[in-house]
């Protein structure tokens, strides 16, 4: 049941957003441009996504931009960015065109490929599988995506911590989850963390002027959690223990 209620949740999603459009190539058809040749963009992109090409509308609208005296190709331009960014090799973009298809309606594919998109998400999540940063990357223009899809997957199984660290990667999301039991090691290990600054105001223990804000003065738990400093995090026994770990009330300090 839970499982069947995950599936429609993004069907549902897709219902409520169907004229809300991302702002990347998409919709980077240029600002100089009339409406029927930012359709013929969106159009171009939304089949190219679905590796799908619709040669008569390609033709239409590279006949519209002789028309307008623009010479633009918005079809067949964003055609070829979207298939790339859907993961397609060049030889199998090649094949879609070399067979094309007639679309009867081409605003339904910006749905299509949104449900693909989160259903690719949701198959990875589900069966334990490392998160697709590529895949994820090429579907931000559709929502729900792939990252939704992938969340939904993971949790019907593992917990939402555990889910967003495979999401976000450790160097993503342990400094800011200390307390996760998965980020434990990874925070302890000092090549994990950015080295601390060598020259300016905020070098060592920070400056004591009341002008200067320095990290590991205002914020010393974040600051030793992403930085190599033993010099500042070894020092302040408020926090690191005479070890160089943290009291266990604090689990953010080099080794």
């Amino acid at each position: 049941m839970k499982q069947l209620l995950l599936a429609i949740i993004p069907l549902l999603m897709v219902a409520t957003i169907s004229n809300v459009y991302a702002g990347g190539p998409r919709l980077d058809y240029g600002d100089d441009v009339t409406k029927e040749e930012a359709d013929c963009w969106v159009d171009g992109y939304d089949a190219g996504f679905a590796g799908k090409y619709d040669k008569s509308r390609a033709d239409e609208c590279k006949e519209l931009g002789s028309e307008l005296g623009s010479g633009t190709d918005q079809y067949n331009s964003a055609w070829g960015y979207a298939c790339k960014d859907a993961g397609y090799m060049p030889d199998e973009c090649k094949s879609f065109k070399n067979n094309p298809v007639d679309i009867e309606d081409h605003e339904a594919l910006q749905q299509e490929n949104a449900q693909n998109c989160w259903n690719d998400g949701f198959e990875d999540g589900k069966a334990d599988n490392p998160f697709n940063k590529d895949r994820d990357h090429g579907c931000d223009e559709y929502n729900p995506d792939y990252e939704q899809g992938y969340n939904s997957g993971c949790i019907i199984d593992d917990t939402d911590n555990t889910c967003q660290l495979k999401i976000r990667g450790e160097e993503g999301y342990c400094p800011f989850h200390p307390d996760i039991a998965g980020c434990v090691d990874f925070l302890h290990n000092a090549t994990n963390k950015r080295p601390a600054s060598t020259s300016g105001a905020c070098v060592g223990m920070g400056d004591p002027r009341p002008y200067v804000i320095c990290p590991q003065e205002s914020n010393p738990e974040g600051y030793c959690l992403m930085t190599d400093d033993p010099a500042f995090c070894k020092t302040i026994g408020d926090i690191c223990d005479e070890d160089g770990f943290v009291k266990p009330e604090y689990p953010y300090c080099t080794k």
